[in-house]
């Protein structure tokens, strides 16, 4: 008698997870095809009832094989699940996972009937993650694709566990999983993607992974330093190995690489000591020297980032560990940008969306140099600008439409996200009124005003040495320096200049200075003086 090819052989690699895996075997037996299904446990040298569950499962169901192994990682035992299978298509179940009802049937089918050596369904957490960008190219009607390059997003989906692949494909281009190590499917399902002349994609679910929470889980991420570097040598090996890959697939790689390693990066900054940054940092310029800033731009969505991407250009580990900047702004187009020696090369990671400015605190300046306040502030930009006291001549202070310019002054700090500063500001040409601020950056004779931050608020009110009241409001149109006169001042006094109480204290200064004039006009008419 002839035993027909299983459709699909399920390899379901187990370790210790005797709470999910009836569950997950379960889930197999719900496909309506089950009967041409082949399992394959590969027991990974489980030491809890693990072992007992699967067996009790290979024995009451068909086309079941249960084998046991010493442990030696998911990757070994999917390898050896591969070895032994014998259907015409291969899939993977992690023991804690699930199929959806018809999932697995859904890829067997589609697959077959585009003769894909690929099929590509959706994927969904439970509880649920954030929507992962590569499920833009399975939305819409079912698809089959020649190249990975008509659909370059899938290439961030490196998972083997929505999808089935044909098993002649898989022995063809020599595809396997990483052993000991993490990240286990990227050499086996990218090279496959990467080659694969038919690839059929749906939008329907086919796979349910689990979020333990605890991370125990085969899909929960690390950022450990040794988890880390196993990530970049997988990379460096992928990319070795796509030298016969056509170049709209490998653009579609490159970008994935740098999505996932200027991630990695900031990660590695943080966890990792200087030798081990140091290691990966050349590393990653080698790996970044064939893809082209712009594209490493698409994933700097601010300067920090895009700092931090020169770094890794340039080798330095220190600029990776802080992606900050003491130098000048240039100006081009209109566009703000940090100065670089290589600007022209990396103006795409040094370009800066217009910062906003705040004034946080006013206060008397020095009396020694006649009236005079002191502002203080933030502006965006990656600081902290320089050493304290380096007086940027590329950022001024304008008060009054042009009416004074001043340079701002940097201020000690040891905050990396912004520029803190200081200007003194001299009162003796300013009488009465509001006079609008704004913070001008400056290159070559251009000019950028940087708008305030939008609902910044006022300051409380400082006292100059001749006794007048100086406050920031903020406006419509932005921010205004406001100063009073000493009545203002006397009469505001004591109700420590709230904004309600300057706001009395200037009607009733109003109203003491017109009952004044009329009390005079009044006495001229009487005397007729």
């Amino acid at each position: 008698m002839t035993v027909a090819t299983p459709r699909a052989s399920v390899v379901v690699p187990v370790y210790n997870t005797e709470a999910w895996l009836g569950d997950a075997l379960t889930s197999i037996d719900r496909q309506p095809g089950r009967s041409t299904i082949e399992v394959i446990i590969i027991d990974d040298g489980s030491t809890d009832s693990s072992s007992e569950i699967a067996q009790d499962y290979a024995r009451r169901s068909p086309q079941t094989r249960y084998v046991r192994q010493d442990n030696a990682g998911l990757g070994a035992a999917r390898n050896h699940g591969v070895r032994l299978a014998t259907g015409d298509y291969l899939a993977f179940l992690d023991s804690d996972d699930l199929y959806p009802d018809s999932g697995l049937e859904h890829l067997i089918s589609i697959a077959g009937q585009a003769g894909a050596g690929i099929a590509v369904g959706d994927m969904h957490g439970f509880p649920a993650r954030p929507s992962p960008p590569w499920r833009a190219e399975i939305v819409g009607p079912t698809r089959t694709i020649a190249s990975i390059g008509q659909a370059p997003l899938l290439v961030g989906n490196p998972s083997a566990c929505n999808k089935v692949f044909a098993r002649d494909f898989v022995a063809e281009v020599g595809a396997e999983f990483t052993e000991g190590s993490a990240f286990e499917d990227v050499l086996f399902t990218l090279p496959l993607l990467l080659r694969s002349p038919r690839t059929v994609l749906s939008p329907e679910l086919v796979y349910l992974y689990r979020q333990r929470g605890n991370g125990s889980s085969i899909m929960d991420s690390r950022f450990q330093p040794a988890k880390i570097m196993q990530h970049l040598t997988i990379l460096e090996q992928l990319v070795v190995g796509a030298t016969d890959v056509d170049e709209a697939s490998m653009a579609a790689l490159r970008r994935w690489i740098a999505y996932m390693q200027l991630h990695y990066a900031w990660r590695a900054a943080g966890t990792m000591d200087d030798a081990q940054l140091a290691e990966f940092t050349r590393r990653m310029a080698v790996l970044l020297a064939d893809i082209p800033v712009q594209v490493a731009a698409e994933f700097s969505p601010h300067p920090h980032a895009g700092l931090r991407a020169v770094a890794l250009y340039e080798q330095d580990p220190t600029g990776v560990r802080r992606p900050t900047h003491t130098g000048a702004v240039r100006l081009r187009g209109g566009q703000l940008y940090l100065d670089h020696p290589n600007l022209e090369r990396y103006r795409d990671l040094l370009r800066v969306p217009t910062p906003t400015v705040t004034v946080t605190r006013i206060r008397r300046g020095d009396p020694a140099s006649g009236e005079s306040i002191r502002l203080t502030g933030r502006c965006g930009l990656p600081g902290p600008g320089g050493k304290p006291g380096a007086v940027r001549a590329d950022l001024m202070l304008e008060v009054g439409d042009n009416r004074l310019r001043l340079p701002l002054v940097v201020v000690a700090d040891d905050r990396a996200d912004d520029l803190r500063w200081q200007v003194d500001v001299p009162l003796d040409g300013l009488p009465r009124g509001r006079y609008a601020l704004r913070v001008v950056a400056r290159d070559q004779g251009a000019e950028l005003a940087l708008p305030p931050t939008p609902g910044a608020p006022g300051t409380r009110a400082a006292l100059t040495v001749r006794g007048r009241a100086v406050w920031v409001a903020p406006g419509r149109r932005g921010l205004r320096l406001v100063v009073s006169d000493p009545v203002v001042t006397a009469a505001a006094a004591p109700a420590r200049w709230s904004r309600l109480a300057r706001h009395q204290a200037e009607r009733a200064a109003r109203r003491g200075v017109r009952a004044a004039r009329q009390g005079r006009q009044r006495f001229r008419r009487l005397t007729g003086r």
